[in-house]
């Protein structure tokens, strides 16, 4: 009985029970999370034998990455920027 009322004392100092800290976690760390799968995923694959499929993976989650840091950062128009920019004189 005692936890509970000390559990309840905890949110309503904190400010109430709910996934805010969890998701906000996971949003902050997303890249993280996804680069610490494909090393699981690529060392599972070494494991196996399967190099060119570890360097498949590696390349596939380069590419992945930069496309998702590309898209929350908002920073896709200046890449095109500087893409047409190189083809410009």
């Amino acid at each position: 009985m005692r936890a509970v009322s000390n559990a309840h004392a905890l949110a309503t100092q904190v400010g109430g029970f709910g996934t805010t800290g969890l998701s906000a976690w996971i949003q902050n760390n997303v890249i993280t999370i996804i680069l610490l799968m494909i090393a699981a995923t690529a060392l599972w694959a070494g494991k196996n034998g399967n190099i060119s499929k570890v360097v498949t993976i590696a390349a596939c989650a380069v590419v992945g990455v930069t496309v998702l840091a590309l898209a929350t950062t908002g920073a896709a128009t200046d890449v095109g920027g500087w893409l047409v920019g190189l083809f410009r004189a």
